[in-house]
């Protein structure tokens, strides 16, 4: 596209993107301006202007509940053969999370598609792309790396119609870079570089959501330690190419700056996170604030008149001309004393002003609005919780979760697509080496008898390992795996594991056994903890001296123990068919919750003091 269409008529192609962008990016600083508050970069306000900031109460309730943890990655194939690369591909992908901080990027992600749409930029790092000129993202050449990609800086073809930019002739973004590297590099058109106008005076007066802290500083203040410019980078899928271009606003030139061919998957380097139903026919999503921005302005907006009727409010003694001595002795006269007046009647207190109630109602009710169009968030947060029993408080917990289900689904699904292409880059890369801890199974003697030992070794995922095409494996994030889970719910949840599944998986096993069916109740029971969110199971079952206790056994035989009463003793075992935990019915899901509804008022049961009647 390019060479076909030359550089200028790119270049009006661009400024066209940005320009049908430009109302949404207004209406996204307006948005942001309600989050932030009146004190955001500022040393006073207007105390009563916006007593309420119902926006930053549900994107804070809202950001911890989907994005909390490092996500768990679960890559697979179709292909046996390829499991165990694939198994090594989502363990490079987990330890990458960690290096890149990627919980910080995907919580900033999140907050950008609440406002308009969150934006990814994924690649790997190397002296031809922009992000290798960006001192703030200290990124190693070589290294892959996934970007925030602010809203401000987004362009893609204005003729685009697909809600998620299939049919865009062109993807970009916008940065700033110094003039000194781009000249260094020998990459770019060095002649284009020298006539690129410096950041802050190529005559752009739009404003930018990064100028909210900076309001006392003048674009010369801001840009006077180094010769910065503007670039802006174009993935074109139908040429296979980054096209690089001038950023300024109103510069045009006849030559490109590069044109290079892409190196990456082939759905581009771009990942969008859109949290609402798509538009059709236009690529933009319905931003989430702004359904509710007219309820966050209009709340305030009450809270501050019944606030200035409150001030009005005030307290007056009316009195007759005739009775002015008795309202002197009134206004005299302290808390509880009795006076004597000679007209009582002619001496009155007089109230004006003061709030109304029908405000205070009205004020309640548009709250109940927002939070019912802000998907529940003071119910997530535990607030305003007026359920009258525990089955009411479930029907508020279910349909709360209804939108943030969704909500997460989206986002997990969003970053397996960013995770995807990352692990493209460790597949396909011929100098990536990444070096990594595994278990693996390894036959051990004892006694004369063989036996199986998981123990850690070093393995490196080299160009040498990879094996099958990209297109063979899935990538999926395990569910419920970057949410919260509370500590006190962790431990029921192993304490119930270790108490009711692990002696039915033993009996399972036995059964099994003795029918001649195969078994692995190792297998089973990891299986079983993974499903049940316990990630630490797997190192249980790596005990050296547990082959050696199972074969003293073996040689001393079979002895039972009579004691019926004991736990786990073989004869009561033998009696009942399973061991005495087996029996217990495992609660369902209501039952659980009902439970856990009623743990606090047991646990202030049970610091009563106990009375005696004798």
């Amino acid at each position: 596209m390019p060479t076909e269409l030359g550089p200028r008529k790119v270049q009006l192609a661009v400024e066209a993107g940005f320009k049908r962008l430009e109302n949404f990016r207004r209406a996204r600083l307006m948005f942001l301006r309600s989050f932030v508050g009146q004190y955001y970069d500022k040393s006073h306000g207007t105390i009563g202007t916006e007593p309420l900031n119902l926006i930053f109460n549900a994107i804070r309730v809202l950001v911890p509940n989907i994005v909390f943890n490092y996500p768990q990655h679960n890559v697979s194939t179709r292909f046996l053969a390829q499991r165990d690369y694939a198994e090594m591909l989502g363990m490079a992908l987990t330890q990458q999370d960690k290096q890149m901080k990627i919980r910080d990027i995907y919580r900033r992600w999140v907050v950008d598609a609440i406002f308009t749409m969150g934006v990814l930029k994924t690649g790997i790092c190397d002296s031809g792309t922009a992000i290798g000129f960006d001192e703030n993202d200290l990124i190693d050449p070589g290294t892959i790396y996934t970007e925030n990609v602010d809203f401000d800086n987004l362009v893609f073809d204005p003729q685009a119609r697909d809600p998620y930019l299939r049919d865009a002739a062109f993807i970009g973004d916008r940065s700033v870079v110094s003039r000194v590297s781009l000249l260094e590099s020998g990459l770019y058109n060095n002649a284009l570089v020298e006539r690129l106008p410096k950041v802050g005076q190529d005559g752009d007066h739009r404003e930018r959501a990064d100028r909210m802290s900076a309001r006392n500083l003048t674009s010369d203040e801001a840009g006077d330690l180094e010769d910065m410019v503007e670039i802006t980078e174009l993935w074109v899928p139908r040429a296979k190419a980054i096209v690089t271009i001038p950023g300024a606003a109103n510069f045009i030139a006849d030559d490109f700056l590069r044109v290079a061919d892409y190196y990456g998957p082939d759905d581009g380097p771009y990942t969008f996170l859109r949290l609402t139903p798509p538009v059709p026919n236009n690529p933009m999503p319905v931003s989430m604030v702004g359904i509710w921005h007219d309820l966050h302005v209009m709340a305030n907006r009450m809270a501050k008149k019944i606030m200035e009727q409150a001030e009005r409010q005030k307290d007056i003694i009316g009195y007759k001309r005739s009775a002015a001595d008795d309202a002197q002795e009134a206004l005299d006269a302290n808390d509880g004393d009795a006076v004597a007046m000679d007209d009582p009647a002619g001496v009155q207190v007089f109230s004006f002003g003061g709030q109304q109630r029908s405000n205070e109602a009205h004020i309640n009710q548009l709250q109940q609005w927002f939070n019912m169009m802000a998907g529940n968030p003071e119910g997530l947060a535990g607030m305003r919780m007026n359920a009258k029993s525990a089955t009411e408080s479930k029907i508020l917990q279910g349909n709360a979760a209804v939108g943030l289900e969704d909500m997460k689904d989206l986002v997990y699904n969003g970053v397996a697509d960013e995770a995807r292409k990352r692990a493209w880059y460790l597949h396909t890369d011929p100098l990536l080496e990444v070096p990594l801890i595994r278990r693996v199974r390894t036959p051990i003697n004892i006694d004369g008898m063989q036996a199986y030992q998981e123990q850690e070794v070093q393995v490196v995922l080299t160009p040498e390992a990879r094996c099958g095409d990209f297109l063979d494996f899935t990538f999926e994030i395990e569910p419920e795996s970057m949410g919260r889970i509370d500590s006190e719910r962790r431990l029921n949840q192993a304490m119930d594991f270790a108490v009711r599944l692990i002696p039915a998986a033993a009996q399972a096993a036995q059964t099994c056994m003795m029918m001649g069916v195969p078994f692995s109740f190792p297998r089973f029971v990891s299986r079983m903890a993974k499903e049940a969110g316990i990630k630490w199971m797997d190192e249980v079952f790596h005990d050296p001296e547990f082959q050696a206790r199972m074969a003293m056994l073996m040689m001393r035989g079979p002895q039972l123990d009579n004691s019926k009463g004991q736990i786990g003793g073989l004869a009561g075992i033998m009696q009942n068919g399973q061991p005495p935990s087996v029996g217990a019915p495992m609660p369902e899901p209501e039952e659980e919750f009902n439970m856990q509804a009623q743990e606090g008022a047991a646990q202030g049961q049970a610091q009563l003091p106990i009375r005696q009647s004798y």
